[in-house]
């Protein structure tokens, strides 16, 4: 089984550094959808930005662990998402695009996934070309304790977090957390 699951992993991996291209949003199509966006601050979780992201650790799809920690020196992107999740299935295109983007730039990403059943994960990754590290520690969402340490309230969300573990920007969305990794790597 193992061997399955890195066999598709590599698979996603060649297929998604063959597949470059983006899929900009008209600015038209942009007005419109912040023009409509609704109130997201009740679910804004309280950790403050510049302040350390709690560290967490969970199993990658084969069962290794990985803690954010892991990824000191560098920009992640954390993406709390679910693959039952109907928004975060909604922004998975535009955060393909964002890795496409950033990924060369040496920005890291990494999806939490608050998926119970691993597999979904899977054929959700490789279904759709996921080429980004996946951790899923298949604890339900309001129940899992990276969850509860992140104060997680909304997915999808995302995290920016700065070379040094510290929290550089929280989104909803990726056109917000396009503009938020834009910003920081121009400074």
């Amino acid at each position: 089984m193992k061997r399955a699951i890195a066999l598709s992993l590599m698979l996603l991996a060649c297929i998604a550094c063959g597949n470059k291209q983006k899929n900009a949003a008209a600015p038209q199509e942009e007005a419109a959808a912040s023009a409509t966006a609704p109130d997201m601050s009740q679910y804004m979780p309280k950790l403050v930005i510049g302040e350390p992201v709690p560290d967490f650790e969970a199993p990658n799809v084969l069962g290794e662990n990985v803690r954010l920690s892991d990824f000191r020196g560098k920009y992640v992107v954390v993406d709390f998402w679910a693959t039952w999740c109907k928004d975060c299935r909604a922004e998975m295109p535009a955060m393909k695009d964002l890795y496409n983007t950033y990924g060369p730039k040496d920005v890291q990403f990494l999806g939490v996934s608050f998926d119970t059943d691993l597999q979904s994960l899977i054929d959700y990754g490789f279904e759709n070309e996921i080429a980004w590290l996946q951790v899923c520690n298949q604890i339900k969402w309001k129940e899992n304790p990276i969850s509860v340490a992140c104060d997680i309230h909304w997915i999808p969300t995302m995290f920016l977090v700065d070379p040094e573990g510290r929290l550089a920007a929280v989104a909803f969305n990726a056109a917000d957390l396009g503009k938020a990794i834009a910003e920081a790597l121009a400074s």
